[in-house]
Parts: structure tokens; sequence; C-alpha cells
């Protein structure tokens, strides 16, 4: 049994191959474009553009030396002179057969940082697990291991003719940051037990990081009918976790459902399924670097409306003759009256 988890893991942790197909381009979100554009060595040319204050300006936050060269860089309060220089490397980890969706791992190398008593801090570098699904990128993500019933696949032993999914948690990043993203404490896993007369027991598991090396072991749960048997370790990014206390292999504090969350979307071959909204949005087009800075002067050269009067206008009506009379018996302009009628 330990073998078989092991060799799965190991498997896919090899499936590594460059391929700029699908994450290639321009993804829009709420707050940001980003670009990757296929480099050399299975690198990325990489660019963020912020959209701020409130969407209503862009600014170049990181990109390449190449782009001043072919639109200058503006000059304002709200951008930085040199923008940040991100070098970004990506490897697929798991693509579909229907190359319509995939998983893919970017290490981001963040340049040194020089502080303000002269030392200069060392870069850092982030492995940020992504998963495109039909054009939408997704940072919340679960691939899915199929598994066999019976004791020699090390999943239940009920003998009743069922058969099991588990979708093991592949994300655990907040974004595609110009600086160094947060990473998740705890994340979810889902059993799925596909029961003979077509209904669904859906087991969810939490896994929280671990200071221990990852394994191939495996941890079982029971839900007083059928034992189950899943990967106590799992591996996302740099980042390792674990299901169970210790040495511990039984699985504790079970959340059992019907069906798996709402909002879940998976891809055409099911392989995939993406949690929540997406953080990026491809964006129809070459996505090249042209049409990055292009998007960028169109929206900067739109122009906020004036905003509309704290008071509604009103059409007022000032009586003069009543203004006037007031003045003919107000002391304080009585010599400037005099003089004018003396003139």
């Amino acid at each position: 049994m330990k073998r078989t988890f092991f060799l799965l893991a190991l498997a896919f942790m090899n499936a590594f191959a460059f391929s700029g197909g699908i994450l290639g381009g321009i993804w829009q979100g709420d707050d940001r474009l980003v670009m990757f554009e296929d480099g050399d060595g299975g690198s990325f040319d990489f660019a963020v553009v912020l959209r701020v204050f409130y969407g209503w300006y862009d600014d170049r936050a990181a990109e390449g030396a190449g782009f001043s060269e072919i639109r200058t860089r503006d000059t304002n309060d709200a951008e930085s002179a040199l923008p940040e220089d991100i070098s970004v490397s990506c490897r697929t980890v798991f693509e579909n057969p229907s190359k319509t969706a995939g998983v893919y791992e970017l290490t981001l190398s963040y340049p040194s940082v020089s502080g303000g008593s002269g030392k200069t801090f060392r870069g850092e570098s982030a492995v940020v697990p992504v998963a495109v699904i039909d054009g939408k990128l997704y940072l919340d993500f679960l691939v899915s291991t199929p598994v066999e019933g019976g004791s020699s696949g090390g999943v239940w032993t009920d003998g009743k003719g069922e058969r099991g999914e588990f979708w093991r948690c592949a994300s655990n990043a907040d974004g595609i940051t110009i600086s160094p993203p947060r990473f998740k404490k705890e994340v979810r896993s889902f059993f799925v037990n596909k029961r003979a007369d077509g209904s669904e027991d859906v087991y969810r598991l939490r896994y929280w990081k671990s200071v221990m090396e990852f394994s191939g072991d495996a941890a079982s749960f029971s839900d007083g009918e059928s034992v189950f048997s899943v990967g106590k370790f799992l591996r996302i990014g740099n980042d390792v976790y674990q299901c169970t206390t210790g040495r511990s292999t039984k699985i504790r504090n079970i959340e059992k459902t019907v069906s798996m969350p709402s909002g879940a979307v998976f891809d055409s071959d099911r392989t995939i399924c993406a949690l929540g909204v997406p953080y990026l949005v491809k964006v129809p087009g070459e996505g090249t670097r042209d049409e990055l800075l292009a998007a960028v002067d169109e929206n900067n050269a739109r122009r906020r409306p004036l905003p509309k009067p704290l008071f509604p206008p009103s059409k007022v009506n000032f009586r003069w003759k009543e203004i006037s009379e007031l003045e003919k018996y107000n002391p304080f302009t009585w010599n400037r009256r005099n003089i004018d009628l003396f003139q």
C-alpha cells in the first residue's frame, strides 16, 4: 500500500515539462493584468500591470527591460521610476487529455532589495500552483486521483463493488504578486465514495502544514461501514501538508457531505476541480507586449467624469429691490452713499 502511494506521488512530481500553450498570453483580473510570453529554456517574459485608483490608472509595476524600449514609462507619483524585474519559470504538472485544462507551477524569483542601513537582502523565490480551465485561471483547485475498490488498492474492504475518487488539493498561494505571496496554513481535500446505487458520500479531509519530510505513507479513516485510505502527505509547491498528527496513520474529525462544494467547476475530462471564482480570465488575442501596452494606454487615456454636486442646482430669486432698500438704512454705508451722491 505504501509503495502504491509513493509511486503515485513520484509520478505526479516527475510529470514536468514546459508548455506555454494554455498558460501563455495576457490574463485580466479585478485589479491586475498579467502577461506570460513564451521565452527560452522553460522561462516566461513576465509582466504585471496593477489597476490602481479604482481601476482608473494602470501601473506597469513589473516588467522586463525590453518593455521600456517599446514604450516609455510614465513619470508621475503613481508609477515607480523602475519596475520590478521578476523572472518566472513554468513547469507543467498535469494537462488533461483534451488539452483544454492543465495544472502548472510558476516559480517566481524576486530581485534583491537594499535596506535602509545599506544591507542587501537576498531575493526570494516562490512557487505558485495555478490551474487553467477553459480560459480561466484558478488559485484554489483540486486534482483527481481515481482509486479502485478492494484491499489491494488500499481503498476499502467492504466488497460491495463501490469505487472511490480522491480529489487532492494542489494549490496553496493567494495570488500572482510582485512581492512574495502568502501561502495557506491549511488546505482541504475530498474523498468521494461512489456507491453502486448511484449515490455519493463525500468526505472532507483537512491537511495542515508539516515540518516532517514528505513520504508516500497512507492514512485511513472509517465511516462506520468501510475503511478508506488516502495519502498521508501532500506536497504543494515547496510546502508539505499532513492530515494526521505525528506518526499516526488514523485520520480524525472527518466531515461528511453528499456532494462537492457548491460552485465547483470541472474540466471536460473531470480531472481538475476548481473552487471559487476565477483569479484571472484570458484576454483574446496573441498576448504580446504590444497588446499589453496598448491596453494600458487605452485605460490610462480615460478620464473620470466630474463628480455630481453635493447639492442640486436651484433657481435663486434675488430680490434686488429689497436688498437696495436694506442698504439705505445701513449706517456702515452712509459715507459711501454720500460720496456717490455729491460726485
